[in-house]
């Protein structure tokens, strides 16, 4: 048979298991929070990330040109859009379709030749 202490100590460690068996239910409100937690965890990691992604740029003196790079694309799309919404405006544009071969008026007079 067991030693008694031997007994006693294999006792204890058995309740110490079934007590933590008893804290760590599973159930959907302990899977629901580690779930936000976790959720969370990867949102402040990110933002974190992001803000010491952008002071080193700061510091590297690129988010300047970044800033003016970006401007230029911006002037460029309006200036697009200003000629696409002109072009579509009725009397303000002609087009003529020869062998395969559109050229079309722009309203400030230029033509352009579109191959189809």
């Amino acid at each position: 048979m067991l030693d008694p202490e031997l007994h006693n100590y294999l006792s204890g460690i058995n309740q110490n298991l079934v007590d933590l068996k008893n804290k760590k239910t599973p159930g959907i409100w302990r899977s629901f929070f580690n779930g936000m937690f976790s959720a969370l965890g990867y949102l402040a990691g990110l933002a974190l990330v992001l803000l010491i992604l952008g002071w080193v740029l700061n510091k590297m003196g690129l988010t300047a040109a970044f800033q003016q790079q970006m401007r230029d694309y911006q002037s460029f799309f309006n200036e697009a859009k200003k000629v696409m919404s002109a072009g579509g405006q009725s009397g303000q544009g002609s087009s003529q379709t020869k062998n395969g071969e559109t050229i079309i008026t722009l309203p400030d007079g230029r033509q352009v030749k579109v191959i189809q």
